[in-house]
């Protein structure tokens, strides 16, 4: 019976509202927040064609003068070396341009020479013919431009850290952890959509009477209910995970470096399932107490917003119930943290059990009460 309610919850979620939901929304976080980040900040530094050697770079504000030094110079080593740096993604390349493209460089780096710049918008512009010449994506374009500049100016410093992180980390487990962080968010709140109306919306259907009198057991109705909705859940988790593992298998088939296959698996189950498992046990216990999924939503609404506060964890944490590690470090960087990190989902994942527990009582208990007023009405009317 419990194998049947399990199948049956998940059968059910499938053709749900809120499983789209929740798929459009962990996507499109994936994609906007953290390949987003990836395709801003880039995976591994490349080395510029162009370093800035002021004294003062690190307190310094990027200027229009900075964009023209640096456009001016790097296309003179693209139009010498007959490459330049691309963004593929996630990843970062320096492809060969064809001799049209070479002639351009050539006839923009001489325009250049004997153009005055007066606001940012003409040097965007003037960029922008330089960047769909050379087929667009390039660190001429107006996304990338800026970003191109900052690397430049720190690429010393990045690649020690990057170099780092392979060795201690081999960049998947680094960027595990920001996946992690990033999915936690989106997927905390949304699985409430999901989970908040499991084990009310029978009043809909008029259902109360078969599900309160039947025969099988309080714990394996509910059981099996959250064993379907966190699967669905975990399902979901998975996609995107194996997604972005493929997307970081390309990345190392481009460089050369290493990766670990397991990492963001890892990640999505150590962080990320202890949290779906507390959302969920504690989207059945509000309900059930105020007999409505709107409250748990609202509940776990403001209990996200809170949860939200600190990027990085510092000590367990014991109230806040996902993970937030927005920043990419070397593991021993990260080794202060694990202990936390680690009792933080213990933690939860007993909190997700003693209330999923509670859950059970309560809906026997409701049973118990439905079943009773159905024995006393049939009295009465015989």
């Amino acid at each position: 019976m419990l194998r049947k309610i399990f199948l049956k919850q998940i059968k059910e979620q499938t053709k749900s509202l809120s499983v789209l939901i929740l798929i459009v929304a962990i996507f499109l976080f994936y994609y906007t927040q953290f390949i987003g980040d990836i395709k801003r900040d880039g995976i591994k530094p490349m080395p510029p064609r162009f370093k800035y050697n002021t004294v003062d770079e690190t307190i310094r504000g990027v200027t229009l003068e900075d964009h023209i030094e640096y456009a001016y110079n790097t296309m003179k080593a693209d139009y010498n070396s007959g490459d330049t740096l691309r963004i593929k993604g996630i990843n970062m390349l320096y492809e060969k341009i064809n001799e049209e493209q070479r002639k351009f460089l050539e006839e923009a780096i001489k325009e250049m020479e004997d153009i005055s710049f007066q606001t940012i918008d003409e040097y965007y512009e003037f960029i922008y013919r330089v960047d769909k010449a050379l087929g667009g994506n390039t660190v001429y374009s107006n996304e990338n431009n800026f970003s191109s500049i900052i690397r430049s100016r720190y690429y010393d410093e990045e690649i020690e850290i990057y170099n780092a992180i392979l060795k201690e980390d081999k960049i998947t487990n680094a960027y595990g952890r920001l996946f992690a962080d990033y999915i936690g968010i989106a997927i905390s709140f949304f699985t409430v959509f999901v989970t908040a109306f499991t084990l009310t919306k029978d009043k809909r259907y008029n259902c109360n009477e078969l599900i309160y009198t039947t025969s099988v057991p309080s714990y394996k109705y509910v059981l099996g209910k959250y064993l379907g909705d966190i699967t669905i859940t975990i399902l979901i988790l998975f996609l995107v995970t194996g997604h972005v593992t493929w997307l970081f298998h390309r990345f190392s088939k481009l460089t050369g470096d290493t990766i670990s296959y397991g990492g963001f698996f890892k990640y999505s189950i150590v962080w990320i399932i202890p949290t779906i498992m507390f959302v969920t046990s504690l989207s059945y216990v509000i309900q059930l107490v105020f007999n409505n999924g709107i409250v748990s939503i609202i509940a776990q609404f403001f209990y996200w917003l809170y949860s939200m506060k600190n990027l990085l964890p510092q000590g367990i944490q014991p109230t806040k119930y996902f993970i937030r590690f927005n920043t990419i470090i070397p593991h021993s960087e990260f080794q202060p943290f694990v202990k936390g990190i680690s009792l933080n989902r213990i933690l939860f994942t007993i909190f997700s059990l003693v209330l999923l527990f509670l859950a059970i009582k309560l809906w026997d208990r409701k049973r118990g009460e439905m079943s009773n007023g159905f024995k006393i009405r049939e009295k009465d009317i015989l």
